[in-house]
Order: C-alpha cells, then sequence, then structure tokens
C-alpha cells in the first residue's frame, strides 16, 4: 500500500496567506555596529513571508538555514540584506524579520568617571 503524495497536488483554494514562519529562535551572532565595533551577543529571531495564493507551503527549514549561514555578524546595512535574502530564497514577495539582543554600552559616571557597562535592549526590524 502506498500513501498518495497529497503535498504535490495543486492548491485549489486560492487563498494567500500574509506571513508564515518562525518565531522565537534563539541563536548567536557578532552584532557590529556603525564604528565597527563588533559585539558577541544572543539574538532572538522573528522571521516570515507571505504565501502567495497558488503556493501550499514554505520550506521552515529554510530560515534556521539562514540563520546558521548568513547571520554570524551581522549589522545594519547585512540586517537588510538578510531580509533581501531571504525573501529571495524563500521565493516570496514580502518578507519580516525582528531581531531582539542586548548590546552593551561603556559608561563614565558622571561625578566620580567610573566606567560601568549599561545594557541596552535592541530590536531590528526590517520588512
Amino acid at each position: 500500500m502506498t500513501i498518495e503524495d497529497v503535498q504535490n497536488h495543486p492548491d485549489s483554494r486560492n487563498i494567500p496567506i500574509n506571513k508564515v514562519g518562525i518565531k522565537d529562535i534563539r541563536h548567536p551572532f557578532t552584532f557590529v555596529d556603525k564604528e565597527g565595533h563588533q559585539q558577541a551577543t544572543v539574538g532572538t529571531f522573528k522571521m516570515s513571508v507571505n504565501l502567495p495564493h497558488h503556493q501550499k507551503g514554505t520550506h521552515m527549514s529554510r530560515f534556521v538555514a539562514l540563520l546558521n549561514e548568513d547571520c554570524q555578524q551581522l549589522s545594519i546595512k547585512g540586517f537588510a540584506a538578510l531580509l533581501e535574502k531571504m525573501t529571495h530564497k524563500l521565493e516570496a514577495d514580502t518578507g519580516y524579520i525582528t531581531a531582539d539582543f542586548l548590546y552593551f554600552v561603556n559608561k563614565a559616571a558622571p561625578v566620580t568617571g567610573v566606567q560601568s557597562l549599561l545594557d541596552y535592549q535592541i530590536k531590528l526590524e526590517g520588512q
């Protein structure tokens, strides 16, 4: 007895879906700021693309593969490139990515001048 491959059947419903993807994926990377300073961190990512009416689904594993391949170092410019690559790789018209992570900045106390690290919650979002 063989099982029918329903995934390869055409989808006659013609229903587009605005966002399909993954969320709450934690991934380590090095953030490069606008001055070129690098800082290792861990981000929580959400990644999605639209699904046109003629497609039945998307390859969810490609989102994680994209993080593994292209998200070792990330900058603002690199984030935009990641979004573009994801949209192209998943053959979508639109894509959406967010990355939430901590970024530390060394600051001096106003009176004593003692240096300490301040943490900032950063959210990069692209569509």
